[in-house]
């Protein structure tokens, strides 16, 4: 395992927010629930595809797998249960590899298909713009757990508050309150010593407009950034008023990739 981590680490840092970011991160934070199939030449990687289960923490049920240089050979090693929806991001995909992707998940039993583009997009220290709204995003701990439950049924996540205690314990959130109302949220679901991915970002209806997830993303990536590292998220291709944010905050489209979701 140790030479893999390593391996896959050093694939990470040359190449900027890829799956190797994701491959490293699960192995090491949790190996009972990833699963990766390689094809190598001696130590050198040359396809593999990961597959992460989730965690107890997770708030949505969800195989998430990251296709690394196809191989029908690997994708052939790889099973998964048909029961719960699957998130499949393709690095280097052609549409060879989208049908080849989908007609496996067909055959082991998935019913219905979406395929989406998405942005990688970063941001390092040269280019980061902070939001003039920023020093009213905090750090949310455990104690604003009602606050961050309320949110999520708005997004339509139904979580305990003994389940959003954990994740705020879990991950990092900053959140923008607003008259006791937790008005916008961001996260960070990945942390590694050279990037921070972040994610997670909301902002509920009566507050949109405001620059409140401005602000979150832009404490979230002035952490980051003071840490020595640089900062990633996905955003998807077409959601302009999102893109406008981060791209405000200072970053850049790194490049353009499929996702493809599957259901049961």
């Amino acid at each position: 395992m140790h030479w893999l981590v390593t391996e896959l680490a050093e694939l990470c840092r040359e190449t900027t927010l890829s799956a190797h970011c994701y491959a490293v991160y699960h192995l090491l934070h949790d190996p009972s629930e990833t699963e990766i199939v390689l094809k190598t030449s001696g130590r050198e990687i040359e396809s593999y595809i990961l597959v992460w289960r989730g965690s107890r923490l997770s708030i949505t049920d969800v195989y998430e797998i990251h296709v690394w240089s196809l191989d029908e050979e690997v994708l052939n090693e790889v099973s998964i249960s048909p029961n719960t929806r699957a998130d499949v991001q393709l690095y280097c995909d052609p549409l060879t590899d989208v049908h080849l992707i989908i007609e496996w998940l067909r055959k082991l039993g998935f019913k219905r298909f979406a395929t989406e583009k998405f942005h990688d997009m970063i941001c390092t220290p040269k280019s980061f713009r902070p939001s003039p709204l920023e020093r009213i995003a905090i750090r949310l701990s455990s104690r604003y757990a009602s606050l961050y439950r309320d949110l999520e049924l708005e997004r339509g996540v139904e979580i305990s508050l003994e389940e959003a205690k954990e994740v705020l314990e879990t991950y990092t959130h900053y959140g923008v309150i607003i008259n006791n109302t937790l008005a916008s949220v961001a996260a960070r679901y990945l942390t590694l010593p050279w990037i921070h991915v972040v994610g997670g970002v909301y902002t509920r209806k009566g507050f949109r407009g405001r620059g409140y997830a401005k602000a979150v993303v832009s404490a979230l990536t002035r952490e980051a950034l003071t840490s020595g590292a640089i900062t990633g998220l996905h955003v998807e291709v077409g959601n302009e008023s999102a893109i406008r944010v981060y791209e405000d905050l200072g970053y850049r489209i790194l490049r353009t990739r499929t996702w493809i979701f599957a259901y049961p």
